[in-house]
């Protein structure tokens, strides 16, 4: 479907629609401009003491190599491999 086709789609459902609808769909036209043009959301409190703790972490050297990471990552998902032998 193209956009002009889009574009006629909905003008000609409008016209047919009571006004609740008709005010649902501006109000969702509405929310997808706003999100648009502001994609992101607000980080909450735990997000935020999350970033800070990072920040932290990295100043103070609190960080991980590729290898370490990788060896980290294996042995977690080896101990639920043997929780959990028949998951696929």
């Amino acid at each position: 479907m193209t956009r002009s086709d889009a574009i006629a789609l909905i003008n000609a459902k409008l016209a047919s629609l009571d006004d609740e609808r008709l005010r649902a769909i501006a109000d969702a036209v509405a929310s997808m401009d706003e999100q648009a043009s502001n994609p992101s959301r607000e980080l909450t409190a735990r997000e935020l003491a999350l970033l800070e703790q990072s920040k932290d972490d990295f100043r103070n050297g609190r960080t991980y190599s590729i290898a370490e990471a990788r060896a980290e990552s294996d042995a977690f998902i080896a101990s639920l491999r043997q929780k959990y032998p028949s998951a696929p």
